[in-house]
């Protein structure tokens, strides 16, 4: 029996991957589609292909890349798709994981047989290991909401988006303002006949640049001992110099305070919205052929609907064992269910910024627990950080399936290099 299956070569099983092949843990490793680089493979067999050929970082190089191996420094400050999944795949070779990887098969079950976990594969083959490292990823079931009515055009959900070619001369809707939404509705509107953007709630928008830098550069490591009021109230004064308030530039005013929902970061959609470009519109109401309500009692005829409307966290090999409800995954560390030992969530968070570092801390904390060199608490340890974890995030953030994986950059990375120095995570929050 070997000791770990890794599940996923995109981002975080990737990062998981390296942190077992560093420390000579024997595992196998399982990728349903040919490739690595999960999303970012625009031409990904593996059903979890989410980019378009005009996607860019949202978030700048260096607060990017993984901590061990940097993008290269000629590249630009946000690069686009193709050159990141190229990154992915220099990773892979660089550290010698490709190998490694058992590609074109899927994981179809994984349950718990007599203390250890039994993984079955779509060969047929079924295998035993100590410990399953989960890294299939949270962005492959898209979620498109209901309305009343039909729509009786062409429709799509932003997941399946790849060329702006799509929209020449259409009346084109937009759901949603996501980073997903806001950018495919400034690529819309270049060749369509006209744009809509609808949205339920009002929601800030975030530079990509501010004071001369990459927005997400001017924070540091620092901030993960800054009380969050007084980063709150930084950010309010640097986006408000750099763009004003959302309802100043034509958007709808959010009905909370900057970094109490996950915010969009687009530095385009204010220009497109004030020139004209692209027209805001509220929640629909009901559809009617090609026909679109909305609960401002206007109407639009449109020809084409882009569901920009998040996804559904889907774990079919995992049915009856372990079920995100609602997309709620209280872990500890974000990664480990304390009644399920041997099991583990890699990269099944969301942070303003990249996750993509955040997935090698914790690959790095599994691994030294795999290794024996952190010991790991018991479970009613666990379920107290999880408790006081979830309450500070309900703190922060509405409530919505899109914050249920929310985690702060700096202060996540903060937590994970403590747990790995064996420092008592609870004594810091008073537990």
């Amino acid at each position: 029996m070997k000791t770990a299956c890794v599940i996923g070569a995109g981002a975080a099983g990737l990062a998981a991957g390296k942190a077992l092949k560093d420390r000579n843990i024997d595992f196998d490793w399982f990728e349903k589609g040919s490739y690595v680089g999960g999303l970012w493979q625009i031409d990904n067999d593996n059903g979890g292909a989410a980019a378009y050929k005009t996607l860019h970082l949202n978030s700048s190089r260096p607060r990017t890349e993984y901590p061990s191996y940097p993008m290269p420094e000629d590249w630009a400050d946000y690069p686009p798709y193709y050159q990141v999944a190229q990154y992915f795949e220099d990773f892979a070779d660089h550290f010698g994981l490709r190998q490694l990887i058992t590609f074109n098969t899927a994981v179809e079950k994984v349950e718990p047989v007599d203390g250890h976990w039994r993984v079955t594969t779509s060969d047929g083959q079924s295998n035993d290991y100590e410990h399953v490292l989960v890294a299939n990823g949270h962005h492959s079931s898209p979620k498109i909401p209901h309305f009343d009515g039909e729509y009786t055009g062409e429709s799509f959900h932003a997941h399946d988006y790849r060329d702006p070619e799509v929209f020449k001369g259409k009346r084109v809707l937009v759901i949603g303002v996501g980073n997903s939404g806001m950018d495919i509705a400034c690529d819309a509107c270049r060749t369509a006949e006209s744009v809509f953007l609808s949205t339920r709630h009002g929601v800030h928008v975030i530079p990509k640049y501010a004071l001369g830098k990459p927005v997400d550069q001017l924070s540091s490591s620092a901030m993960a001992y800054v009380p969050f009021p007084v980063e709150r109230l930084a950010y309010e004064a640097i986006v408000r110099m750099s763009v004003g308030r959302p309802q100043d530039r034509g958007l709808p005013k959010p009905d909370h305070r900057l970094l109490g929902a996950h915010p969009t970061v687009s530095a385009e959609l204010y220009d497109r919205v004030g020139h004209g470009d692209i027209v805001m519109k509220p929640d629909i109401t009901r559809f009617d052929g090609d026909k679109v309500q909305f609960v401002d009692g206007t109407t639009e005829e449109v020809d084409l609907v882009v569901y920009a409307t998040g996804y559904d966290i889907t774990l079919p090999f995992l049915d009856g064992v372990y079920t995100p409800e609602h997309n709620k995954m209280p872990l500890y560390l974000r990664v480990a269910p304390p009644d399920l030992p041997g099991l583990w969530f890699m990269g099944f968070i969301q942070t303003v910024g990249s996750g993509i570092p955040l997935y090698e801390y914790q690959a790095e904390w599994v691994g030294d627990i795999i290794d024996g060199e952190v010991p790991m608490p018991d479970r009613d340890t666990m379920q107290r950080w999880i408790d006081h974890d979830q309450k500070e995030m309900g703190k922060r953030y509405l409530r919505s399936e899109r914050h249920t994986m929310q985690v702060d950059y700096w202060r996540y990375i903060r937590t994970m290099k403590e747990a790995r120095g064996k420092r008592s995570l609870l004594s810091r929050i008073g537990l």
